[in-house]
């Protein structure tokens, strides 16, 4: 097994996890959807400014490939 191979399985792992999460919050109403949630981390300057930064990490990392 290469890292490629486990790189690979993470990231469909990390999109089935979202992809479930997403569905799951449509049917059941309760529980705020990943955008609800996203909107009120970035409220704040500090966190908006963290997740530009992780953004620009991810996009680095994982893209820029």
């Amino acid at each position: 097994m290469t890292w490629r191979t486990i790189t690979v399985a993470v990231w469909i792992a990390i999109g089935a996890s979202l992809a479930v999460y997403w569905v799951f919050t449509r049917v059941r109403l309760r529980h705020a959807g990943a955008d609800a949630l996203l909107r009120a981390w970035a409220a704040n300057p500090y966190r908006r400014v963290a997740l530009l930064l992780a953004w620009m990490w991810l996009g680095w990392h994982a893209f820029a490939r």
